[in-house]
C-alpha cells in the first residue's frame, strides 16, 4: 500500500521499542519516513523473509552500510539493533490500522506536527533525543516569544503555589509564555497564573499521556481554560496512551526544550523537579530557583540548585531581565515588578473574591494566594464590603456571603 509522508511517520511513530533517538538516527540514515516505508514494503513482500533472519535482509545490509558511513561522519554511536529491524518489519502488518488511526485522530482535531514539519518547534529540533512528532491541540509556543517553564512539588505549600501562580501572571503580562506540565501543585498554579494575566496565549502544557486525555482527570476544566485562552495542550505520546510512571521524565525534557529558562518554585532534596532541572542544564537553559524557609523541606532541593549556581528566584525581575533585557512598555520605560500590580489586566478585586471561601480567610492568607501588596488587598475587601459580596466573620477574617444570600 503506498502512504503519504503524515500516514507513514504516524505508523512509524508507533513502532515498537523505537524511542526518539532510534527514529532520529533511523530518519538521519534512510530519509523521510515515506522512504523508510517503501523500503519496509519491499522487503515485507520479498518471498522467504522470516522474523529470524533479519540479518539477512538486503534492508539490514543498506542499514550497515549506511550506519558504518554516519557513525563516522557525526561521531556519534549507532543505537539502532537488528531486533528493532525486526520490529520494524513486524509492524508493517499494522500499516492499515495505523492509517485509520491517523484519520480518525486528525479529523477530531489532533494535529500532528513531525520533525519533518516547518511548525516543529526550533527550541526542540536539536535535543539530541528530540521527539519523532507531536501531538497536539491548540496550538504551539511562538517561536519568537521568550518562554519560561514554572515547576515544582505537587504537594506544594500555599507559598510555593501564590509565588508559582505570582510568576505565571506577572511574566505572561510581560509577554513570556508559560510552559508546565498540567499537574497538581505548582504546575497548575503556574497555569492559573498566566491565564489571570489576561494575555492570549498565554500558556501550553506537556502531558505524560495522550493529548486526548487530561491527568489528573480534575484538570480538565484548567486544560480547556489553557485551549480557550488560545494554548495548546501536547504530547509527544500518541491519542490513546495512559499516563505511566516513565512518560514523566520524557514529558518534563520537552518543558525544559521548549522554554528558554527554568524556574523552580518549590523541590524536596530528591525530586522529580530536579530531573527536570537535569535536562535544562544539559540543554544550556537558565535554571531560577525560589528561596524558602531553612527548615522547610519543600525548599530543600531549591537552596541545593541555589548552592550549586542556580540564579536566586526573588520576583519576576531577575527573569525578565534575563528573558527581555531591552523591554519596555510605552511611556514607561524599563519596567519592573512593581509595575505590573499597576498595569495588570486580570481584576484584582475578582483576584481577591476569587480565592475566598465561605468559611473565612484571614489578610495574610489572601496576600499569599493573590501576590498582591496588603494596601491593594485591603482595599479591594472594603469595596467587596461595601458591594454586599462579602462578610467579616471575624477580625480580619473575611468570607464569601452564603449563596442563598449571595
Amino acid at each position: 500500500m503506498k502512504m503519504n509522508g503524515q500516514e507513514a511517520a504516524w505508523w512509524l511513530s508507533c513502532v515498537p521499542g523505537l524511542g526518539a533517538v532510534r527514529l532520529r538516527q533511523l530518519s538521519e540514515l534512510l530519509g523521510r519516513p515515506e522512504r523508510i516505508w517503501d523500503l519496509v514494503e519491499s522487503e515485507g513482500n520479498k518471498n522467504g523473509w522470516e522474523e529470524e533472519s533479519v540479518k539477512q535482509t538486503a534492508l539490514y545490509e543498506l542499514l550497515q552500510e549506511k550506519t558504518r558511513a554516519w557513525q563516522e561522519h557525526s561521531g556519534e554511536r549507532c543505537v539502532l539493533s537488528g531486533q528493532n529491524l525486526r520490529q520494524l518489519l513486524l509492524h508493517r502488518k499494522e500499516a492499515e490500522k495505523s492509517v485509520r488511526e491517523y484519520h480518525r485522530w486528525t479529523e477530531q482535531g489532533i494535529k500532528f506536527i513531525t520533525v519533518w514539519d516547518n511548525e516543529y518547534p526550533g527550541r526542540l529540533s536539536a535535543l539530541y533525543d528530540r521527539p519523532y512528532a507531536l501531538y497536539l491541540r491548540g496550538v504551539l509556543p511562538e517561536a519568537k516569544r521568550p518562554a519560561a517553564a514554572i515547576i515544582g512539588a505537587r504537594a506544594c505549600s500555599l507559598y510555593g503555589s501564590s509565588q508559582a501562580r505570582r510568576m505565571g501572571r506577572e511574566l505572561a503580562k510581560a509577554g513570556v509564555q508559560i510552559i508546565s506540565g498540567l499537574a497538581y501543585g505548582i504546575d497548575s498554579a503556574g497555569h492559573k497564573g498566566a491565564l489571570e494575566s489576561g494575555m492570549n496565549a498565554a500558556t501550553f502544557a506537556v502531558l505524560g499521556c495522550g493529548p486526548d486525555q487530561c491527568y489528573p482527570r480534575e484538570h480538565t476544566w484548567l486544560a480547556e481554560r489553557i485551549l480557550e485562552n488560545g494554548g495548546g495542550i501536547l504530547s509527544e505520546f500518541a491519542p490513546g496512551a495512559k499516563a505511566l510512571a516513565g512518560h514523566f521524565p520524557m514529558r518534563n525534557r520537552i518543558i525544559s526544550g521548549l522554554s528558554d529558562c527554568i524556574l523552580v518554585m518549590e523541590a524536596r532534596e530528591r525530586s522529580g523537579s530536579l530531573i527536570t532541572v537535569d535536562q535544562a542544564l544539559e540543554q544550556g537553559k537558565e535554571v531560577f530557583a525560589l528561596p524558602g524557609r531553612v527548615d522547610d523541606p519543600l525548599s530543600a532541593g531549591c537552596h541545593r540548585l541555589l548552592q550549586n549556581g542556580a540564579a536566586l528566584l526573588s520576583g519576576s525581575t531577575p527573569v525578565l531581565d534575563f528573558l527581555l533585557p531591552n523591554r519596555k512598555i510605552e511611556g514607561h520605560g524599563n519596567i519592573n515588578s512593581e509595575d505590573f500590580g499597576k498595569n495588570a489586566l486580570a481584576p484584582e478585586k475578582n483576584m481577591v473574591y476569587s480565592c475566598l471561601d465561605y468559611q473565612g480567610k484571614t489578610i495574610e492568607e489572601i496576600i499569599a494566594l493573590t501576590g498582591l501588596p496588603l494596601a491593594v488587598v485591603r482595599t479591594r475587601l472594603l469595596e467587596l464590603l461595601m458591594a454586599g459580596r462579602i462578610t467579616e466573620t471575624a477580625k480580619g477574617c473575611y468570607a464569601r456571603l452564603s449563596r442563598s444570600k449571595e
